[in-house]
């Protein structure tokens, strides 16, 4: 046994502080390579992580926004070599519709991936999860079609920007275009039993009563999400009298209340939000002709150049979708669509010159871009996209894929001014340039 001596105490103590030294340094040494790693994993080309449900039950709505992003990255690297003189890539993540999920990949998109922007469109539950992901890291959040109105009220912040409607301009757009159509007195409402279909159906009351204050609101129908009967909802909705029905109903929910109302003698207008939905009318075929919806993009608007994108979409559809894709996949869908305001990013990215967030957030507040249906105007405080909403109509004819389903016209574009929400009606307290 070595006895423990004062002088192998002091050896010891000697040793120690050697040993803890070189460890330290090991230690700085890793930190420093690591960071300077990760640093320029950051820098040597710009990525773009993009969240979506690439599996399960919204697989199809997750891939439209997923190749959407794709399409936009590869223009802007074949225009103009990408951005600050280096490539764009994307990286695809699952975020299976999960906010746990979405959370644990976006913070590996960020600190093992190096990606520097967030993009994401299904599920406001998840956007309001990845927010707080975004302002920890400090990186720039796109979300897409996520609707809830608190993300850019009263839950504002300085690095997410919302490129879609929120349900308050949704509504808004569907009530304003019955001003001038005083031949509607009665409105019924059927909505999805969740937070959502009551957001929807609150917008509407409230800008109904603002743009026609004669009219009334007859019935009020809330049903569980993936109803498969209809039936006793549509019986209630006949019986109202009500001339036009307001829905934010998507997916099944929306495609049965067609089928089964058309058998069931629903003859009043359907407003919906989501009527342009492919695999939707492909299914329903003339059950929704005649109903209207109102969003933020249209395949089948009428400007040049809404049609050159169709046509350029159209031309590298299998490039993302797949060669044996369905044929459905060659309309460019409204979240295909939604990602074209990443232009609006990149733009602002090459007016800063280099990578510094602060900047660029800053340079994209009050920033106008020229949209499909005119000009959009990305609001400084509450980084809401206001813009004007066209409203459409299905009809018979299809001009761009003939038989494949119903097609789209266009009734009227409800200018900016009507579809804005006042910013003191918002519940955002957030300043322009505040972090």
């Amino acid at each position: 046994m070595i006895a423990i001596t004062e002088e192998v105490v002091s050896i010891m103590r000697t040793t120690g502080l050697r040993w803890l030294v070189m460890a330290l340094a090991v230690v700085f040494i890793v930190s420093g390579v690591a960071g300077t790693c990760f640093a320029k994993k950051q820098n040597d080309v710009i990525r773009i992580g993009v969240l979506e449900p690439t599996s399960g039950t919204f697989k199809y709505v997750g891939d439209s926004k997923v190749w959407g992003v794709q399409f936009v990255a590869d223009l802007w690297n074949e225009k103009y070599g990408g951005l600050l003189g280096k490539k764009i890539e994307v990286y695809v993540y699952d975020d299976q519709m999960k906010p746990d999920v979405a959370v644990k990949m976006a913070t590996k998109a960020i600190l093992e991936d190096g990606c520097n922007v967030l993009w994401q469109g299904t599920g406001s539950h998840i956007a309001k999860a990845l927010s707080r992901v975004a302002r920890k890291y400090k990186v720039i959040y796109f979300m897409g079609s996520v609707e809830a109105e608190s993300l850019t009220g009263e839950e504002a912040d300085a690095y997410h920007f919302r490129v879609a409607l929120n349900t308050a301009m949704h509504s808004r757009a569907i009530a304003s275009y019955y001003k001038d159509k005083p031949e509607f007195k009665k409105f019924g409402i059927i909505c999805q039993d969740y937070n959502f279909g009551y957001e929807a159906a609150e917008g509407f009351k409230r800008a109904l009563k603002e743009f026609r204050p004669d009219a009334e609101i007859a019935i009020e129908v809330y049903h569980p999400l993936m109803t498969k009967d209809f039936a006793p909802y549509i019986t209630k909705l006949n019986a109202s009298g009500s001339q036009a029905i307001f829905t934010a109903n998507w997916g099944s929910d929306l495609s049965l209340l067609l089928k089964q109302g058309r058998g069931l003698g629903l003859t009043a207008q359907v407003a919906a939000y989501y009527l342009e939905d492919l695999f939707m009318l492909r299914e329903v075929q003339d059950a929704a002709i005649g109903h209207i919806w109102a969003d933020c993009n249209s395949a089948w608007y009428p400007s040049k150049k809404q049609n050159n994108y169709n046509t350029l979409w159209k031309s590298r559809y299998k490039k993302y979708c797949g060669e044996d894709a369905d044929e459905i996949w060659q309309y460019p869908g409204t979240g295909t669509q939604q990602s074209t305001y990443l232009n609006m990013l990149f733009t602002a990215i090459q007016k800063v010159g280099k990578w510094d967030v602060k900047k660029i957030i800053t340079t994209l507040e009050g920033m106008e871009y020229e949209g499909f249906y005119g000009t959009v105007l990305m609001r400084p405080e509450d980084h809401q996209l206001l813009m004007p909403i066209p409203v459409m109509q299905i009809v018979k004819e299809n001009p761009l894929y003939n038989n494949l389903c119903p097609g789209g016209t266009l009734l009227r574009t409800i200018p900016i001014e009507e579809t804005t929400i006042p910013l003191d009606k918002t519940g955002c307290t957030r300043k322009a340039g505040e972090f």
